[in-house]
C-alpha cells in the first residue's frame, strides 16, 4: 500500500464539504475556511462549467444550493457566481480558491464528479499537479480513476463505492457496486458508503478503507472499527 501508516487519510476524520452548518453553508469559502484553521482534512467535489472552469460544489443541479433548476456544467463563472449559497452572501468558490485557503493547513480529498466535458478530468489533474498541498482524489467513475493513474501515476487515488446503491442505470448500479475495474484502476484506497459495511475482505485487500458519509457519534461508534477512516459532517468525531 502506498499510503503510509502516519497519512492523513488514514489519522484525521475528513470533513465533507468542509465544516458547515447553521450558517455556514456547504462547500462555501467559509466552510473550507474553519476546517483549514484547525487543520482538519477537507472533502471537495469539483465540477467544470461552461466556459472552462473548476468549481467546488457537490450537486449536478444548482437547485437544492442556490435555487436556480439549471445543471452546473450548463453555467459559466460568472453566472455561479452570481448566485448566493443557501440565501447567504457567499459563491460557489473555484477549485483554485478551495485550494489556496487549505494550502500549507489541511488536506484535500477531490472527488472528481462524473461531467459531460471530455475536458474535465484532464483540466483537473493538470490543476492538482500545480499544487503544493497534500491531497489525494477519488471518484465513482472508474474510469476517471484508470485515466488519473496514467497521466499522473503518483497521486494517491481512490474509488468510491456504494454495494447498496439505489442507481436505476443497471452498468452505472453495477460498475458502483461491484469495482469490477479495480485491476486496472489499481486503487490505493476504497471509499465506501458506511451502511455497507464491512465490505469483503478480497476487494479492500491491501487497500485503506473509508467511510463516507458519517453524521453522528452513533453511527461512528458502530463503524469505527470497520473502517481505517471516516469522512463525516455535523458532529465533531475522534479516531
Amino acid at each position: 500500500m502506498r499510503i503510509d501508516k502516519d497519512s492523513w487519510l488514514l489519522t484525521k476524520p475528513i470533513a465533507h464539504r468542509g465544516l458547515w452548518g447553521e450558517s455556514v453553508p456547504e462547500n462555501s469559502t467559509l466552510a473550507y475556511e474553519r476546517a483549514a484553521e484547525k487543520k482538519i482534512p477537507i472533502e471537495i467535489d469539483i465540477h467544470l462549467t461552461s466556459d472552462g472552469n473548476l468549481v467546488s460544489f457537490h450537486d449536478d443541479n444548482l437547485l437544492r444550493m442556490t435555487g436556480k433548476d439549471s445543471l452546473i456544467w450548463n453555467k459559466s463563472l460568472s453566472e455561479l457566481k452570481a448566485l448566493r449559497l443557501n440565501g447567504t452572501n457567499y459563491t460557489i468558490p473555484t477549485l483554485n480558491e478551495v485550494l489556496e485557503i487549505a494550502k500549507g493547513k489541511s488536506p484535500i480529498l477531490v472527488e472528481f464528479k462524473n461531467q459531460p466535458s471530455k475536458e474535465f478530468l484532464e483540466k483537473a489533474i493538470n490543476v492538482l499537479k500545480e499544487y503544493k498541498g497534500e491531497f489525494a482524489v477519488q471518484s465513482f467513475n472508474p474510469f476517471y480513476i484508470i485515466k488519473t493513474k496514467k497521466l499522473a501515476p503518483h497521486f494517491i487515488r481512490g474509488v468510491l463505492t456504494d454495494p447498496n446503491t439505489e442507481i436505476t442505470k443497471k452498468t452505472t448500479r453495477w460498475a458502483i457496486s461491484k469495482m469490477p475495474f479495480n485491476f486496472l484502476a489499481k486503487p490505493d484506497f476504497i471509499s465506501c458508503n458506511f451502511n455497507s459495511l464491512p465490505l469483503p475482505q478480497k476487494k479492500v485487500k491491501d487497500k485503506a478503507l473509508l467511510a463516507w458519509t458519517l453524521t453522528s457519534k452513533e453511527d461512528y461508534e458502530k463503524i469505527k472499527d470497520k473502517c481505517d477512516n471516516i469522512i463525516y459532517e455535523l458532529f465533531t468525531p475522534t479516531l
